[in-house]
């Protein structure tokens, strides 16, 4: 089973370099903005990639699932997370390393995966709390 402050670490370094990538976007440096975002939509999908075995694990559903409000919470964070991760993989699909025309084509997809990926995480963090506190 994946430790969660290790999960919560990973996904907090993860988001601080997607503000970076969306600072060099900002900037017009779009070669570093697209390189940033396609080691983070690769390291996203190798993160639900190698969830999926504690998914499938009962225990580890069940110690989730149990609590109804940890439920939601883990259901919103899923879908979240899987609605960035699309967004980002839309966005990396978009980018060209000499286009000139990438950020108005990418504009309503940047402000789609900015909005799920921050959501994403604010949902994860609760769920951390809630599944390592009882405050949840």
């Amino acid at each position: 089973m994946i430790d969660p402050l290790m999960l919560l670490a990973f996904q907090t370094v993860g988001l601080v370099l997607f503000f970076v990538s969306f600072a060099f976007r900002i900037k017009g440096k779009y070669l570093w903005y697209g390189v940033i975002m396609i080691v983070l939509v690769a390291l996203g999908w190798f993160t639900v990639v190698m969830s999926i075995p504690d998914l499938m694990n009962s225990s580890y559903v069940q110690t989730i699932m149990n609590p109804s409000s940890t439920m939601v919470v883990s259901s919103l964070h899923m879908l979240f997370g899987f609605a960035a991760l699309v967004f980002g993989t839309w966005l990396v699909a978009l980018w060209r390393p000499r286009s000139t025309d990438f950020a108005a084509k990418s504009r309503r997809v940047w402000q789609l995966t900015l909005i799920t990926w921050v959501l994403a995480f604010v949902v994860g963090l609760l769920l951390y709390v809630a599944v390592t506190t009882n405050l949840l």
